[in-house]
């Protein structure tokens, strides 16, 4: 007799895990660009069409950018639930109306006070949306994707940074600063669209399983402890280290403004390339730098990028001071420090994908750049006094001190990193 088979119990299907798109990030991070591009570049241009003096304006913007500095108070609690896409969503909508609240102010140099105060909050949004979106791409990006999906943020950052200042200014001249204003808000509102097609991976330690507060402080102790392991591991410090050191800070880019007059440049170009040459040059060296940091080693990839930037300068530096150099010059140097700035940030993603902390964490190297940025266009600045050399001393400054932090770069690869540790052998 034969015996009847035994039915198997059914195994419910393995959901196949998603994956955002690298280009979804370039369109996601327009909110920021828009926010900057409109206070690095518009408002000062406005300001100064006022009347106001250059010290003054000096003021206001370094007061309305620095939420930049200290967001690390806030960006924790992103890390606290499972809800990066919302904190993004709402922080973009609060970025699109204060954009608006700034362009239809009314005679905002005799109103100092709200306008620096509604600026602030612009850029606080706008920062507070952009590290939700840092910790969505570490979090929702494939590893082998990490340097493609860091080159497409950061073509969107430079980019949109770049063209949609040099959009306000535009508008503004053809029509008024409210449709200027309004134009933008509306660009942000569209791009941020695009949240929709991010799909945030589940953290099980997210979800509450008790009393609310004692889930709340089980993940403030979770948070705390992942920065504090990661911060003070070897591959932390050296990542610092790396972070802290000038290898790529383009901080010429904060600079090149200034010199237009040094090399006889006429306004209208000047315009052209600081607004829609460095936004175009500087996007397509960011997806660049994305694609060549997947295929080798990130930190390698980093400082190979920093030395171009370095070389441009140098090159910049040893020419002569025609239109035609400052117009080479600056769009090589913009290229070569988008592709920088996506194998940065590559390197970054790499670091942080795991753990509890994964906002905040790169909010921390994020920070530590930009403090190397900081020095060295100061530094750069400086040096344009030495022996009344003037602006070639401050490009050839920018190459020298580059070089040296790529020099820390390769002395950390040759004893840290060059060698992996060996996996384990099998055991039977």
């Amino acid at each position: 007799m034969i015996e009847p088979e035994t039915a198997l119990p059914a195994t419910a299907p393995v959901a196949e895990e998603r994956w955002s798109w690298p280009p979804l990030f370039g369109l996601l991070e327009v909110q920021f660009g828009a926010a900057v591009g409109f206070l690095q570049t518009a408002v000062p241009y406005w300001l100064a069409k006022d009347g106001m003096p250059l010290a003054q304006i000096g003021v206001l913007s370094g007061t309305a950018f620095s939420p930049h500095a200290w967001k690390l108070l806030w960006v924790p609690l992103i890390d606290l639930g499972p809800w990066r896409r919302v904190w993004y969503g709402v922080s973009t909508l609060l970025t699109a109306l204060l954009i608006l609240a700034c362009a239809l102010l009314p005679d905002p140099a005799h109103q100092l006070g709200v306008f620096t105060l509604l600026l602030t909050a612009l850029q606080a949004a706008s920062t507070t949306a952009h590290a939700a979106l840092n910790g969505l791409m570490a979090t929702t990006s494939k590893l082998e994707d990490k340097g493609r999906t860091a080159g497409w943020q950061m073509a969107g950052n430079v980019g949109s940074t770049s063209l949609l200042g040099a959009l306000a200014i535009f508008l503004a001249s053809q029509f008024s600063r409210q449709v200027a204003g309004i134009v933008l808000a509306t660009l942000v509102l569209a791009s941020g669209a695009g949240i929709f097609w991010i799909t945030e991976r589940h953290d099980p330690s997210t979800v509450p399983t008790g009393p609310l507060l004692k889930v709340a402080w089980e993940r403030v102790k979770g948070i705390v402890g992942d920065l504090a392991k990661t911060a003070f591991s070897r591959e932390g410090i050296i990542m610092l280290v790396l972070c802290l050191a000038p290898v790529a800070c383009g901080a010429l880019t904060n600079l090149f403004s200034a010199m237009a007059h040094d090399y006889q440049v006429p306004e209208h170009t000047v315009e052209l390339v600081n607004g829609l040459g460095m936004g175009i040059l500087g996007a397509l060296g960011s997806l660049v730098g994305g694609w060549l940091s997947d295929r080798m080693n990130r930190k390698l990839a980093y400082a190979l990028m920093g030395g171009a930037t370095g070389l441009c300068a140098f090159a910049m530096a040893a020419a002569p001071m025609t239109t035609t150099t400052y117009i080479w010059g600056t769009l090589a140097y913009s290229f070569a420090n988008g592709a920088a700035f996506a194998a940065f940030a590559g390197m970054v993603l790499e670091m942080v994908s795991e753990g509890a902390a994964v906002t905040t964490k790169y909010s921390l190297f994020v920070a530590a750049s930009n403090f190397a940025i900081s020095y060295t266009t100061a530094l750069d600045g400086h040096a344009s006094a030495f022996r009344g050399i003037g602006t070639r001393a401050s490009i050839a400054a920018d190459g020298l001190i580059t070089f040296g932090g790529i020099s820390i770069v390769v002395l950390i690869f040759a004893l840290f990193l060059r060698k992996k540790p060996a996996a384990p052998t099998a055991t039977a």
